[in-house]
């Protein structure tokens, strides 16, 4: 009562401001509101869409898109193929029903049906291993760097990617060049195996992936390798570790010293913590990730063989240094405990490096970095070896292997000089 007779006291200039310092009030506050609703977003898209979060999203996505349209390719050709193996029984069943004499004559009867028998056997074979490639020539193919260049755009140059990372950028310098080592550490010549069966020369050999899945309860086989359940954060690592975080760990690269701390479980030297550890950590790159910049980086026997692409078994079998041993592990990991091989192999291969022999040396940015010397032993076949506990407990597993060259004796520095 009192305040209506207040404002009818009131001139009209009067309630005018009042009404303009109310609307003025309502729209600050608005305004306000608003600023305070736009900076929550803000801080919500800073917190959950960073740059790195993105660019990590952005390179899964790009991955899978590659994986895609190399998976179509070779469905696209296993159709091809299977088409024109029908198409071959079809012209053979013809040929045979219809007793042609002068073809006959010409061909041979034996050529016809050799043909439809090789046939229906390559069609059972890939029906019998439907994840893998069987071992034969397509021969509707020109070439495979032109077909997968053309359906995902991509080269199959095995060149290192990244210049800056120097004799770390690929493992073909190692093989081009002849290594400075001294005769005190001249590696063993290790003999080809011939049980080991080469990967088919029609796919890429960067694009074939080991079968790490065996049907087992996984509580029963401890994991080997963690760090690959983790794609997306090994993918955002750089292309090789530096030896420090190897030897002690790191909080700035997740792979290094996830690969640290499973290698420190393990009462090894330095020398082999930072081998297995560089060696491992390429494989995992290649392994989330594979593409030609990350095979290239590969030694060359950590390149899977058919086995390991065929044959479901623990991804940490893929990480045996000799072709042949993993091939024969993978066969009859099953009939041991799991654990105490995989114990007694981590503990019992070594690299042929004489003890307390330096293995870094500073580049010109006074960084530590890994010896030239010491890269090119570790990254050959020959430059490790087996102690005679391994050797001894299993024999079996030594099939196939020149075991006298592979069996490791100590170097000491006073032989090397």
């Amino acid at each position: 009562m009192v305040s209506n007779r207040h404002n009818a006291s009131l001139t009209s200039s009067e309630k005018k401001r009042l009404r303009d310092r109310r609307a003025q009030e309502n729209l600050r506050k608005k305004r306000e509101n608003r600023i305070k609703y736009l900076e929550e977003r803000l801080k919500f898209c800073e917190t959950h869409h960073g740059a790195s979060l993105m660019q990590q999203l952005l390179t899964a996505v790009d991955s899978l898109r590659r994986e895609n349209e190399l998976l179509r390719a070779r469905q696209d050709r296993l159709r091809n193929m299977i088409a024109s193996w029908d198409a071959d029984e079809i012209g053979a069943a013809s040929s045979v029903t219809s007793q042609q004499p002068r073809r006959l004559d010409n061909v041979g009867s034996d050529v016809i049906l050799r043909t439809a028998c090789q046939c229906d056997q390559r069609g059972k074979e890939l029906a019998a291993t439907p994840n893998s490639v069987a071992n034969f020539e397509i021969p509707d193919l020109n070439s495979q760097n032109e077909t997968f260049t053309r359906t995902t755009g991509l080269t199959l140059e095995y060149a290192g990617a990244d210049p800056g990372l120097g004799h770390l950028n690929g493992v073909q310098r190692v093989e081009a060049t002849v290594p400075d080592i001294p005769p005190a550490i001249q590696l063993p010549e290790l003999p080809h195996s011939s049980a080991v069966q080469a990967l088919p020369s029609t796919v890429p050999a960067w694009c074939l992936v080991p079968m790490n899945e065996y049907g087992h309860d996984p509580s029963l086989v401890p994991a080997t390798a963690p760090w690959l359940t983790r794609p997306e954060l090994v993918i955002a690592c750089p292309p090789v570790p530096a030896p420090l975080d190897l030897l002690h760990g790191t909080r700035r690269n997740y792979l290094a010293n996830e690969i640290h701390c499973a290698i420190r479980r393990r009462a090894i030297r330095d020398a082999e913590c930072v081998a297995l550890g560089w060696l491992g950590y390429v494989y995992s790159k290649w392994r989330v990730s594979p593409n030609p910049a990350t095979f290239a980086r590969l030694a060359p026997f950590q390149q899977p063989v058919m086995t390991q692409i065929q044959q479901g078994h623990p991804t940490a079998l893929d990480m045996v240094i000799w072709p042949q041993l993993r091939v024969n592990i993978i066969r009859n990991w099953t009939k041991y405990d799991f654990a105490e091989l995989m114990g007694y192999l981590g503990c019992c291969t070594k690299v042929r490096w004489p003890w307390g022999k330096d293995m870094l040396e500073r580049d010109a940015d006074d960084n530590l970095q890994i010896r030239q010397e010491f890269f090119e032993v570790f990254t050959r076949e020959s430059g490790w070896g087996l102690t005679s506990e391994f050797i001894d407990k299993y024999p079996e597993l030594m099939e196939g292997l020149d075991v006298e060259a592979l069996r490791f004796r100590m170097i000491l520095p006073s032989e090397v000089e």
